[in-house]
């Protein structure tokens, strides 16, 4: 289940920063592919990095399923890239110790069942280049690479990905 997070809800030391911090901390192989957050991630910067995503305009930050009040996964969606007028899912975490288990395929399916809803037909998303499990996971849920580009944030080298919905 897709719980739009909002910034009210970021509280330092409260349990859902406290989850969301091992949830983040919990994937540090992806963090060093992306060079987003170093190995000693804290949980304010955790926090930061969702309010700044929150205070962008279109986006929204979803957590995903819960373990026993814990989130499983987090997912940013932007609701229109301004490059082409899609929708783009902008990050899909999950759990690293729960990686394989299908968590992801099911939030994936979430998104496309939310943006169905909203009349979207299609999405897209950009996968680091240098993250080849990551094309593998999309590719197996019918992504198909359209583009090669740098991310407009960091500039680092992303393959664009497109699914009709």
């Amino acid at each position: 289940m897709l719980t739009a997070l909002t910034p009210t809800e970021l509280v330092p030391g409260a349990p859902l920063a406290g989850q969301l911090h091992r949830l983040y901390a919990g994937n540090a192989a992806y963090h060093r592919l992306s060079g987003e957050f170093g190995p000693d991630l804290t949980e304010a910067q955790v926090l930061a990095s969702i309010e700044e995503d929150l205070a962008t305009p279109g986006v929204e930050v979803f957590a995903v399923g819960a373990d026993r009040g814990a989130p499983t996964a987090v997912v940013n969606l932007l609701a229109e890239h301004p490059r082409d007028g899609l929708p783009w899912i902008g990050l899909l975490l999950v759990d690293a110790d729960r990686h394989g288990t299908g968590l992801g395929t099911a939030a994936a399916r979430e998104v496309h069942d939310l943006l169905r809803g909203r009349g979207r037909t299609a999405v897209r998303l950009a996968v680091l280049e240098n993250n080849p499990v990551a094309f593998a996971f999309w590719t197996s849920l019918g992504y198909t690479e359209v583009d090669r580009r740098p991310d407009l944030r960091f500039g680092r080298p992303c393959i664009v990905m497109h699914r009709p919905l």
